[in-house]
């Protein structure tokens, strides 16, 4: 793994370039520096540097760099390099930042000499050679791996459930959902072999483990089945949203959650340092209150071309400044791991250090488990006790600073107590908002009111489907205690058991 901050300048040898990629790196050098030598690390300027797709290129947000955007000279160049990419907005201390990534680019284009091109443009894993022995690198920023062959392909799948929604040919899940294991599979073997090839990229370049840091990024999810909960909807076709809910919730409930894992396993396997960014946009997707990803867009050009339409389903302006944030929040910490979040509707992010761990609340008078009825997070769905299954819609994390008590599926919806604080008010999964009604704090089992401490969450009898309410503090009555245990099963992830039963 990479240094979690930069250490002295090292002295390894470097390994020659080809004579093609050595005179760019010659002419790189004399534009950066005014002659073509390659200078000490601790005489180079410092830089970092993003590698991967359209996620991280900034496809979506313009305006672009040069010559990206379809507007060079004749070579329907598309990487998308938006000015404004997250890759230039972390605020890490540096001379230079470099974006790589490229709308399209597969995980071949991440490895040095494997000869995969996209239109007139250097291999990633070339340009990165370049960029390593002319500056010192501190932070080589990966996301990728949603495009390969037989991987997530998110470009033709999105294509494909939107085409489905907007000419209305019914969802598209049904089509996906027996094969998301073996494509998250093949990206996250396919991710792993493209971070091993760029640490000896850099090894190639001179460089020890302890001189720059690999962070690999998981990608958020871009959908929500939640969207009408939005008081100001703004309609399917003006928000961008169109995707059925059923389409929506596949995406969010079942696709991201298992490619989080590949990517994660990837990162680990391979040494590197992993952020999960998996959960960092819900609440903010296309038709929410304030999106942070583009819905359908079109740049206004012939509806026919494929290029019109690419820039959708992509993080916007927010959401790069999102991005940026939580990588430069996760640079400068310690941790191996990462997570980052908005934690309660404040259109900012928050960084956790370390991975996020849900567990199942099991009460200890019926066995049964916290749920949120139908899988659902819609607002107002009621929290009851049920079987304990293991499910997302089981899974709680208390987040000790706001003291709110979020659900697995996504990180916008909280336990609330409907309509206040007070004895009899039954608890509900709602938009987190931080007010004192979601507000709880652990107390030896019982889950008090932090506001009311007298008030503790209980069922009225040990039933199945009996809701949760809030009740007396009693720690006698075991009706009122709930227990942290780590999840089992593999509920959620079948051929349609996550689907909410809120969607159509």
């Amino acid at each position: 793994m990479g240094a979690l901050a930069a250490g002295p300048a090292s002295a390894q040898a470097t390994t020659p370039l080809p004579d093609r990629l050595e005179r760019i790196r010659a002419q790189e050098a004399t534009a950066l520096y005014g002659s073509p030598e390659i200078r000490p690390m601790d005489q180079r300027k410092t830089s970092i540097a993003s590698m991967g797709d359209s996620e991280i290129s900034g496809e979506g947000q313009g305006p672009y760099e040069r010559g990206t955007n379809g507007d060079g000279d004749g070579d329907e160049n598309w990487c998308h390099r938006a000015l404004h990419a997250g890759i230039h907005r972390t605020e890490i201390d540096v001379d230079q930042t470099y974006n790589l990534a490229c709308s399209g680019a597969t995980t071949q284009n991440l490895i040095y000499g494997s000869g995969a091109r996209q239109w007139d443009e250097l291999n990633q894993g070339d340009n990165l050679a370049i960029k390593a022995r002319n500056t010192h690198v501190k932070l080589i920023w990966i996301v990728a791996s949603a495009n390969d062959e037989g991987g997530i392909e998110f470009g033709p799948v999105m294509t494909d459930c939107t085409m489905r929604r907007i000419f209305f040919q019914g969802n598209c899940w049904p089509d996906y959902t027996d094969g998301v294991q073996a494509r998250v599979d093949v990206s996250g073997r396919n991710l792993a072999t493209a971070v091993t090839s760029v640490k000896q990229t850099m090894t190639d370049a001179g460089y020890t483990s302890s001189d720059y840091q690999v962070v690999v990024m998981g990608y958020p999810s871009p959908v929500s089945p939640d969207v009408e909960d939005n008081p100001n909807f703004p309609g399917w076709y003006n928000g961008g949203c169109l995707l059925y809910l059923k389409d929506m919730a596949i995406g969010r409930n079942k696709v991201v959650p298992l490619f989080e894992r590949a990517v994660r396993k990837a990162a680990l396997d391979t040494g590197v340092r992993y952020l999960d960014n998996s959960r960092l946009f819900h609440g903010h997707e296309p038709c929410t209150e304030n999106p942070w990803v583009s819905g359908v867009t079109s740049d206004g050009g012939d509806p026919r071309n494929g290029n019109t339409w690419r820039q959708s389903w992509h993080p916007n302006y927010r959401g790069h400044g999102a991005f940026g944030a939580c990588v430069g929040a996760f640079y400068a910490s310690t941790s191996r791991t990462g997570t980052c979040v908005d934690p309660k509707s404040t259109d900012s992010t928050r960084f956790h250090s370390g991975l996020m761990t849900f567990r199942q609340l099991r009460n200890a008078a019926s066995g049964y488990c916290l749920d949120s009825q139908g899988y659902s997070t819609r607002n107002t769905y009621d929290l009851l006790q049920w079987t304990c299954h293991g499910g997302s819609n089981q899974g709680w994390w208390h987040d000790s600073g706001n003291s709110s008590l979020h659900i697995e599926l996504t990180h916008d919806r909280c336990v609330d107590a409907e309509g206040g604080v007070a004895a009899g008010r039954m608890a509900i999964v709602y938009n987190c908002h931080g007010g004192a009604n979601q507000q709880w704090r652990h107390d030896n089992g019982l889950i008090r009111s932090k506001g009311q401490p007298s008030l503790c969450l209980g069922v009225a009898d040990t039933n199945r489907e009996t809701r949760v309410r809030l009740v007396a503090c009693d720690a006698s009555d075991a009706k009122q205690q709930w227990r942290w245990e780590n999840q089992t099963g593999t509920y959620g992830f079948g051929y349609s058991d996550w689907m909410p039963s809120s969607a159509y």
